[in-house]
């Protein structure tokens, strides 16, 4: 197996939403606090009034770790897309001043061929991440346990096989391992530096003296033990809700949570392999009041993109009526995936981008202001469509101009012989008896479609563009 570990420094500033570098978050325990994620000339575990007195200038913030959670598993179903199972950790230490370690493992061994490399792979995740504003240490090992000592660390050469990992580990201080304070300072106090020289040790002789369970973790970060953890599988529904720092008033400051959002929503469509028709975001106000916004595709997908043009679009049209504290998404219509054939030389139709378009002009002007004509199975013209938000009536299809005349035009004189003529007889039994024998010709050098009733008067009825 070959697991690839991201080590996420800042999620807990991420997870708020908070992207200047003097904004800082704290962890509290008693009396103390300190840093858990660094700011400008101050390292993460730096206790806060020290940090104050370097760097005046620091926001600090406390530490939401359901937020967090909640990021980390929008992170892990991206990770679907380039292997699987995939794991998450929160580790977390009991001493005052550690930093708490927010970790992805995915298992890759085989999916570096569908996409061409271990390079390729990482420059992909790397620029996805990148774009997401999140911040990442990546790192490669045959173990769980040793890819995140790895990525902890921030050492990023790739170990593939055992003997390699035996190598790089060997020389690989101890204080890297994820024990507690007292422990590590034992292993010092008895000489101990270096991983190689812990491994080197009796077992009996270190299992009587730092306990059994540490020597079942030894033999994991060296791939002589099972590594047992359960897999993140995407939950059958989608509702996140995103924390914000303090209360919003206005929407664009609003544009950067609403992208995460949205492309976590992208993740989790993709890895549950379903697709997108109906979205609803919720903006929650002071004394628990709420904002919604239901947002309609016109077709189903999973693009990010489009989500959040959407919701920009709605958020701009309606202003909040109040400052915003928190915002929910969640996905209210899902639909099967449907694999759409590709063009032999990738051309590209332009639907996605019309639809795209359509959608952000109901957006911005209402959902009255757009509509969709569906089909109907009546022959008459003016009865052969009706304005719709979903599928029409199963049809046969007929050559016929989207351009109708409101009343058809009595012509001067008799145009050319038409081509194609078409006898409608409808509509008697509604009142709306129509008999007449339509056909297609040219009229002032435009191709019309005509029709003749039983008098023989002619009338133009449509015209193509």
């Amino acid at each position: 197996m070959l697991w690839l570990c991201l080590h996420f420094p800042r999620l807990p500033a991420e997870a708020l939403g908070l992207r200047d570098p003097f904004d800082v978050v704290t962890e509290q325990r008693g009396a103390s606090r300190w840093l858990i994620t660094a700011g400008p000339n101050v390292a993460a575990g730096m206790p806060l009034g020290t940090a104050l007195s370097l760097q005046p200038l620091l926001r600090p913030q406390p530490r939401h770790a359901r937020a967090e959670r909640a990021a980390l598993l929008g992170l892990a179903y991206r990770l679907y897309h380039y292997g699987s199972p995939v794991h998450l950790e929160i580790r977390q230490f009991a001493e005052s001043g550690r930093v708490p370690q927010a970790l992805l493992w995915v298992e890759i061994a085989a999916s570096l061929r569908l996409f061409g490399g271990y390079d390729a792979l990482r420059e992909r995740l790397c620029a996805e991440l990148a774009e997401a504003g999140q911040q990442v240490q990546l790192a490669v090992a045959p173990t769980r346990a040793a890819a995140a000592l790895l990525a902890g660390l921030g050492d990023a050469m790739p170990i593939r096989g055992p003997d390699a990992l035996e190598r790089r580990l060997a020389g690989l201080p101890v204080t890297a391992l994820p024990w507690p304070g007292a422990e590590l300072e034992a292993l010092h106090g008895v000489g101990l530096r270096r991983l190689g020289e812990l491994r080197a040790l009796p077992r009996a002789a270190f299992a009587r003296r730092f306990g059994a369970g540490r020597l079942l973790e030894l033999d994991r970060l060296y791939g002589q033990a099972a590594e047992p953890a359960e897999a993140i599988m995407p939950p059958p529904r989608f509702h996140r809700r995103f924390e914000l720092a303090g209360e919003i008033e206005q929407v664009e400051p609003l544009l950067f949570p609403l992208r995460r959002l949205a492309y976590e929503l992208q993740a989790w469509l993709r890895a549950r392999d379903v697709t997108l028709r109906e979205v609803r975001l919720e903006a929650l106000h002071a004394q628990r009041r709420r904002t919604r916004f239901t947002l309609r595709f016109l077709d189903a997908h999973r693009d990010g993109a489009r989500i959040l043009g959407g919701l920009q679009e709605r958020l701009a049209r309606e202003p909040l009526p109040a400052a915003v504290r928190a915002l929910e998404l969640q996905a209210t219509e899902l639909a099967d995936a449907c694999a759409v054939q590709a063009d032999l030389f990738a051309r590209s139709d332009g639907q996605g981008e019309w639809t795209a378009a359509v959608e952000r002009i109901a957006a911005r002007l209402g959902a009255p202001a757009v509509w969709t004509p569906a089909p109907q199975a009546d022959h008459r013209p003016e009865r052969a469509w009706r304005s719709s938000d979903g599928a029409g009536e199963a049809v046969t299809p007929r050559q016929r101009p989207l351009w109708l005349l409101q009343r058809p035009l009595p012509l001067p004189a008799m145009p050319a012989p038409p081509a194609a003529i078409e006898r409608i007889e409808s509509g008697w039994w509604d009142g709306d008896d129509q008999r007449r024998d339509y056909g297609v010709t040219e009229w002032q050098g435009q191709r019309a479609w005509v029709f003749r009733t039983p008098d023989g008067r002619w009338f133009l009825h449509g015209l193509w563009g």
